[in-house]
């Protein structure tokens, strides 16, 4: 994040143009030339969404006619603390299109600030959309808080516990999603001895669970070595 920080103040003089060069203003096509330019584009748009508050961003979201830019501003917004009306305007858009929607969880739990991100996940799965029981959603919220390192592995072990809780629930169901997303425990070896002891606990307390699938207790079991 500082080295973020630094790079949006010594670009402060070229961002905008660099952004206003790379709007694409042509019809939308998936080709080389305009994917390159929203690449740039949205490069440019997150170090300038860092001083000017989201403002920019907003503007981008407002204007996008395509999933690329909304995402790209709505990422910004998130993480700029001031999403809640295009995270609406979103779900309003893509609620009927599950893959899309996979996309709108799964960026709230990644652009969580890291003090609340197994808060944000934990909010989510009291969504009326959130089916635990469809891989990909368990995913889209889970995958996307272990991929939040700093989040998931955020001192008090709160990522830790959502994730071992709703493993333990999911194992019936289904003990393949399960075990795959137990490996995201495998790395715990490189942590901490704190981190190491929680994880380790949550570990052992899924390998506990009565009835626990083979798939699972494999999978747990291995980590644990």
């Amino acid at each position: 994040e500082a080295l973020r920080e630094t790079i949006a103040a010594q670009l402060e003089d070229i961002l905008p143009a660099l952004y206003e060069d790379n709007l694409v203003t042509d019809t939308y096509a998936p080709d080389a030339r305009q994917s390159g330019m929203r690449a740039l584009g949205n490069a440019a748009l997150a170090l300038l969404s860092r001083s000017d508050g989201g403002t920019l961003a907003q503007q981008q979201y407002d204007a996008a006619d395509n999933m690329t830019q909304q995402l790209a501003a709505l990422a910004n917004l998130i993480r700029a603390g001031r999403g809640e009306s295009a995270l609406k305007a979103f779900e309003a858009q893509w609620r009927d299109d599950r893959l899309v929607m996979d996309k709108w969880f799964g960026l709230q739990v990644i652009e969580a600030d890291p003090e609340d991100a197994h808060e944000v996940a934990a909010n989510l799965t009291k969504h009326p959309d959130f089916n635990w029981k469809n891989p990909n959603r368990f995913r889209a919220v889970f995958g996307s808080l272990a991929m939040h390192h700093a989040g998931f592995h955020h001192a008090s072990g709160e990522g830790y516990k959502l994730l071992a809780d709703w493993l333990i629930t999911l194992d019936p169901v289904n003990p393949q999603t399960t075990a795959r997303m137990c490996s995201v425990f495998q790395t715990w070896k490189r942590y901490d001895a704190d981190r190491q002891s929680l994880i380790r606990a949550h570990l052992q307390r899924i390998k506990g669970k009565p009835k626990l699938s083979r798939d699972t207790d494999e999978m747990v079991s291995r980590i644990l070595g």
